[in-house]
């Protein structure tokens, strides 16, 4: 372990030590270096108190933020251009607030200070020559694949409600089965599939109320692009998360904001099995987990049947069988609404809106073929959706991954001949809106400076309009030669007229 620590931090820790006092590195990074994974940072927690630690960084002319007044206890040095956190040995005391402590002070040990944190398997310390300091069984959870709470995880998410959110993130991030020995409530899920929980737990979510909707949305983007974030998001639905509330400061007053609870509904929500295999809420789960690891293509597979099973929606067919004809309809007004209420940027929020609106469009066009999809493509490239063709080009790279993760998540899974079909549509569109259909004049191979040495520059406007219609219209390839030989011939005939 000693090896694959960095020289910066073990430039720090020899420092502290030099100076007698004690120094580890810890939290998730051990957690990492354990894994066998890269860490994304490295922290250090010492016995100095932030003076003494500001007094060693000016020894080394290390430049340091001090952070003193909003994170009690934290010196930030840069040391080989790397900010790192050095945190004085502290424990804490929670009150109203659900994520800031009420109080905080040093206390005079290595294991104090981890008994203050969330889960075992980030309660782990090394010094500079690798030796492990684990007291809370955190290695050992780490090779059975287990995240637990150091002590009661009801005294834990009672300190800092956002340790819910992380159960969660960690169990999408790592795979790990979530454990706690109280509050246990009865199995979760379709009995025998991948998401099923033998046993589900009881969070105090009521304490999420005091959380800010910066950090849940945080955390939730984080699970969405984990590895396995089907897993965190079942433990995120079966603990009651999903139907919690956080809040935001707006001029000066908190409003509540409720989180996912939209997606309760889906839980045990039966769909036809001619061609689903699971409820709508592990279908959901599955796709996701069949995508790439993309937070759009996430968030709107997250959201994508969020319409299925409402009053408006939900029919059944002539055998008796479930049926939501139009629903990525609904679910497209639905994830408006979502998008809105968490504050996610207008662009990222129509961007979803699109793919959730259009994620049923594949499944016919297995049938009808490339004349459709042109179709298709050229009532996009023509709606005043997208600013240029890179960025319908890049929404319908996206819709295809979004297309291929749900039929994978159905009865198709098992049918090759099917998924080859489907992926081969998916390269028709994407081909079609690359390579053969512009969305402005920009995207057209020619410029207003080609067309200025053949006609008045008053006049490019009207004619790059014309270009771009008729290379919408399919009657024209977007080809230089092509555009400027039509402009021409139209250019030709127009001052004809005029004689």
């Amino acid at each position: 372990m000693k090896n694959k620590i960095p020289s910066y931090i073990k430039r720090i820790l020899r420092a502290l030590n030099t100076n007698g006092y004690e120094a580890y590195l810890v939290g998730g990074a051990v957690r990492d270096l354990l894994l066998d994974i890269e860490p994304g940072d490295f922290d250090v927690t010492t016995s100095a108190h932030p003076e003494q630690v500001l007094e060693i960084c000016r020894q080394e002319n290390w430049r340091t933020v001090d952070n003193l007044g909003n994170n009690f206890g934290c010196v930030i040095a840069i040391v080989e251009d790397v900010p790192v956190e050095i945190t004085t040995f502290r424990g804490e005391a929670y009150g109203y607030d659900a994520h800031k402590p009420e109080k905080v002070w040093y206390c005079e040990t290595l294991r104090e200070d981890l008994s203050r944190r969330d889960f075992t398997v980030n309660a782990m310390a090394l010094d500079i020559d690798g030796k492990l300091y684990d007291y809370f069984g955190g290695q050992q959870d780490l090779q059975n694949k287990i995240l637990r709470t150091v002590g009661k995880a009801s005294k834990r998410y009672e300190e800092d409600a956002l340790r819910m959110f992380r159960a969660c993130r960690f169990v999408a991030q790592l795979g790990f089965n979530y454990e706690q020995e109280e509050n246990l409530l009865p199995p979760f899920g379709m009995e025998g599939t991948p998401y099923y929980l033998e046993k589900n737990f009881q969070f105090p979510v009521e304490r999420c109320a005091g959380l800010s909707l910066e950090r849940v949305k945080k955390e939730l983007d984080k699970m969405l692009v984990s590895k396995y974030a089907g897993n965190g998001l079942m433990l995120f639905m079966a603990t009651g998360l999903a139907n919690a509330t956080c809040r935001v400061k707006e001029n000066g007053a908190f409003t509540e904001i409720p989180i996912l609870p939209e997606l309760e509904h889906l839980v045990g929500l039966h769909q036809n099995p001619r061609f689903h295999c699971y409820d709508t809420w592990e279908h959901t789960l599955t796709a996701i987990d069949n995508s790439p690891r993309d937070l759009e293509i996430r968030w709107a597979l997250l959201l994508h049947d969020i319409g299925k099973g409402l009053p408006d929606v939900r029919k059944l067919n002539k055998e008796g069988q479930p049926s939501d004809h139009g629903h990525e309809a609904k679910s497209a007004e639905l994830a408006r609404e979502i998008l809105a209420r968490l504050r996610y940027p207008e662009k990222f929020s129509k961007l979803l809106v699109w793919l959730v609106a259009e994620h049923m469009r594949f499944a016919p066009m297995l049938v009808t073929g490339e004349k459709t999809l042109l179709r298709w493509v050229r009532s996009e490239a023509t709606s005043g959706t997208f600013r240029n063709q890179k960025e319908m080009t890049i929404a319908y790279e996206k819709l295809v991954e979004i297309f291929l993760a749900d039929m994978g998540a159905t009865h198709a899974a098992k049918n090759p001949q099917l998924m080859s079909e489907g992926r081969h549509l998916g390269e028709q569109v994407v081909n079609l809106a690359r390579e053969r259909m512009p969305v402005v004049a920009g995207d057209l191979n020619i410029s207003g400076k080609d067309l200025l040495e053949l006609i008045p520059q008053g006049q490019i406007k009207n004619f790059l309009a014309y270009l771009l219609e008729r290379v919408q219209s399919g009657n024209l390839p977007n080809q230089k030669e092509a555009l400027l030989s039509a402009m021409k011939k139209s250019f030709e005939k127009q001052q004809s007229l005029l004689k």
